[in-house]
């Protein structure tokens, strides 16, 4: 079972991998025409922020799973990410 979620994961990373080089590759296989984007020159400026504190450390969550330090992937990543207000509020009116 914990064999059967090692592989699911690590071929979603995979196919993630894949799909992003793919695009990439597309993007940077376009010629550019210097010529008419002369002043476009540089990186975009409408690049994101850095990704919040909590990024990293799902992503060593992740990495624990898969070496078996830890058994419950689920519980650990809930716990690392921030509760989301506006989900809160509603579940309060609710009850």
């Amino acid at each position: 079972m914990i064999a059967m979620k090692r592989i699911a994961i690590v071929l979603a990373a995979l196919l993630t991998s894949a799909l992003l080089v793919g695009a990439v590759g597309a993007v940077s296989a376009q010629p550019a025409n210097a010529s008419d984007n002369a002043d476009d020159a540089g990186p975009p400026s409408d690049l994101p922020g850095p990704v919040p504190d909590f990024v990293s450390d799902v992503l060593g969550a992740i990495g624990d799973f898969l070496d078996g330090s830890i058994e419950h992937l689920g519980e650990v990543v809930s716990g690392e990410t921030p509760a989301d207000d506006a989900e809160n509020a509603t579940e309060d009116g609710d009850e």
